[in-house]
Order: C-alpha cells, then structure tokens, then sequence
C-alpha cells in the first residue's frame, strides 16, 4: 500500500477515535451539569420549605423541678416576680399522685393522668411485659413503647413544625415513633446558662428552621432541697441562681424581634423531712420474694397470688403510721384503673414520715427534704405555674390548679386541636387568654 494513502487511513482511524471520545465527553459534562441542577434543585426546595406554624409565637416551656409554690415568697425572685405582674401566675399548681418527678411531668405535657399515659412513678412494674421502668434505666427511659398520650414535641413534629427539648421526661423517647426534630440525652451536668443560652440560639434561626416550641429543665432547686430541706440557706441561694437564669432567658427572648410565650412550671413542691419518722419494713417482715417499686411516701407492692396478697396486706395493717390501700378501696385521687402496671397494693404514709425498704446506708443517707405525698393532703406538693406572652392578660392570677390543664393552654397557644380525649380542660385557664389569635410578627 503507498505510503500516502495508509498515513491517511491512520489519521482518519484517529479522527474517528478522538470524535468518539470527545462525543463520551460532551455526554460526561451533560450528565453532570444536569446532577448539579438536581441537586441545587433540591437543595433550594429543603431550604425554602415553609413551616406551617412560623407564623405562630414560639412556646418556652420551662421546669423548675421541685420548685414550691411559696418559694418565691420565701426567697429573693425578681425575675419570676416581674413574670407574674407582665402575665399569668397561679397561686399553685397541683401535681398527679404520686407528686413524683416522672409522672408529673409527663402529665404536664399530655394532659393526661398517670393512669391513663403510663408512667405511674419514677420507677413501677408491668406484669405484661415482666419487666419494670426505673428512671435509672436508659433502656426504658429512652424507649417510646412505654409511653401514651401524645406530648407537646410529638403533636408540634406531626403538624409539620419543629420541636427542641433541652431535656424532659419522655423527649429522649420516640414516643408514636416521633422525637423532637432538637433534642439532648439527659445529662444532669451541663451548666444551667448552657441550657438558656442554647434555648435562645434555637431561636435565633431562619424562621423555616426555627423551633415552634422548646422545652427546658433544671433540676437544681429539687436536688438541694433533697439535700438540705427546703426552707435551708442553701435553697434560698439555688432560688435565687436559677430566677437569674429565668433573667436571662427572658431578656433574651424580649431581644428576638418576633413575639414569644413562656411557660415555667415545676413538677412538684417539697417537704421538709424528719429522721425520727423513718419506717423500715425489713423491722416488720422478710423481703425475700416481695416485688416493691418507689418507696419513701409512696411504695407500690405488686402480687397477683390473692392468697399471699391478702396475707401481705394484713401484715402491712398491722405497722403503725401506714395507710395500706387496695384496688377497691383507694382514693379517686389515685386515679389508676385496673392495668399491667397498677400496683395490687399501694401504701402511703402522712408527712413528714416515710416508708422505706430498709435503714439507708451511709452513702445514701436520707433525704432532709422529700415528695411523693398524696397532694390533697399535703399542700407542700404544690408547684408553680407563670405564663406570659401576647396571648396572655397581664396581671393574671389563677386559683390552685392541677397541672393536667397545662397541656390544653399550650395546644392553645400553638394553634393546635387536640385530636384525642385528655383529661385536662381549656377551660380551667382559658379565662386569662386573650381572645385574638396572634401571629409571631406582632410588634412586641
């Protein structure tokens, strides 16, 4: 072949090779080009994505956990004091019995009792699934199953808004398999200015990302009332510490330029305790085969056989400052039906007496303060509510109530229906609303 005509078969074979490379290149650059519009696409549509609640005022709530409802009174509270004469504030807020810590606050954000959402004290047993619920035990605690009602986080999520809880009794849980969109494992030493300040910088986001209600909790003024009673130097100065972090969060929230409400309860109250009245069950009868949850005011024992409960009844009878109850004949107060979980005998003791298992150890000494107590006998039970915020009269002030009718008002303040029978009532605290619905561009 001539050398002329197979140098130009060569470079036409290259051409073609070169056309068909550049052909797969151009294809290549198509490709991505309409991958970075894709994603863009969807990167804009996530971003500009409306909340349907933005519109609504955001709701604070806050627990003061263990915060008396005459602690104010008591102590140094400017900031609580200054809450009340712009809002609402309730001359004391009933707990759920047992006045326990877990029960009361998931009361507050379901509206329903203990008996009918499921969490009946800080620790109980359930016969169907033969396992028992501890507040110690992060397998239950962190698990929805054990949880009824629908709190506030999961009604707020399920309307297609955004929830953020810096702690509260279910939040960690995914209860109807839903959690707050924010929401922290508890962890009982992280500073209380941490927890206002990441309350605010929620706050503080684009509005299509910004949280419709928060959730906060400190523990500090229960924990010190445990220790040293409540009417102790030291619990005047935890009052007086955590009306400042109260301070804080309110200037911030009259920093935002959108309208906010603020809701601050407390679980329970507490009562100041008296060594000398301690009952010890192990000086009466053996606890070898006896299944007994809590213990101090309140003590749950749990026996299906009716022959040895009937006789373990008789030998609780027979101890003195004991008042032993059974299913038929326990107060409407009580409020459990008949479940898995309700105790087959339940003994309560009036205060300042307690009920315990055994003498307790060196390391855990008794508390010098304590609650549990059945409330409507025990004033020192009662807690605390204040309210303020555009949809709240100022200068409001509510008889006692319980803290069932808290979870209405909120769903009321977010603009929500309750889609399922409580047992709280709107109408307990719909008197101190104002009657226009608010939008959170009001003019503060």
């Amino acid at each position: 072949m001539p050398l002329a005509n197979r140098s130009v078969r060569v470079m036409a074979s290259r051409y073609r090779q070169l056309g068909s490379r550049l052909q797969r290149h151009v294809m290549w650059l198509g490709f991505l080009a309409w991958s970075t519009c894709a994603v863009q696409a969807a990167e804009q549509n996530t971003t500009t994505s409306v909340n349907p609640m933005q519109d609504t005022p955001p709701v604070v709530m806050v627990s003061l956990d263990g915060f008396r409802h005459d602690y104010a009174g008591l102590y140094s509270t400017p900031n609580l004091d200054r809450l009340a004469a712009q809002g609402l504030a309730a001359e004391g807020l009933i707990p759920v019995f047992p006045s326990k810590t877990f029960p009361n606050h998931y009361s507050i954000v379901t509206g329903l009792y203990p008996g009918n959402h499921g969490i009946i004290g800080n620790s109980f047993y359930d016969r169907d699934r033969k396992a028992s619920y501890s507040i110690g035990n992060r397998d239950s605690v962190e698990n929805g199953s054990w949880y009824g009602g629908t709190p506030l986080w999961v009604a707020v999520e399920q309307a297609g808004g955004i929830a953020a809880s810096f702690f509260w009794v279910g939040s960690e849980a995914d209860v109807q398999g839903v959690r707050p969109t924010h929401y922290r494992l508890y962890n009982g030493r992280v500073p209380n200015a941490k927890r206002v300040d990441q309350a605010l910088t929620w706050l503080r986001s684009p509005p299509e990302e910004r949280p419709n209600f928060i959730t906060l909790y400190f523990s500090s003024v229960d924990s010190i009332g445990h220790g040293y009673g409540p009417q102790s130097p030291e619990v005047a100065t935890a009052v007086t510490d955590i009306d400042k972090q109260i301070g804080r969060l309110m200037a911030g929230l009259s920093d935002l330029p959108f309208a906010t409400h603020l809701v601050i309860v407390s679980d329970h109250g507490m009562q100041q305790m008296d060594k000398s009245k301690e009952i010890y069950l192990n000086d009466f009868m053996s606890l070898d085969g006896l299944l007994v949850k809590e213990g101090g005011p309140v003590t749950f024992f749990y026996e299906r056989d009716l022959d040895a409960r009937k006789q373990l009844a008789k030998e609780l009878r027979a101890i003195d400052n004991i008042t032993v109850h059974e299913a038929a004949t326990w107060p409407k107060e009580f409020r459990l039906a008949p479940g898995p979980r309700t105790p087959d005998i339940i003994v309560t003791v009036d205060a300042p007496y307690t009920f315990l298992l055994r003498p307790p150890s060196q390391r855990y000494p008794s508390p010098a303060g304590n609650h549990g107590f059945i409330p409507s006998e025990t004033p020192s039970m009662r807690g605390i509510l204040y309210a303020m915020g555009p949809q709240i009269t100022a200068g409001s002030v509510a008889p006692p109530l319980e803290n069932i009718h808290i979870y209405p008002l909120v769903m009321r303040l977010l603009n929500l229906p309750i889609r399922e029978p409580i047992d709280g009532r709107l109408d307990v605290l719909e008197p101190y609303l104002k009657s226009q619905l608010i939008s959170s561009s009001t003019t503060k």
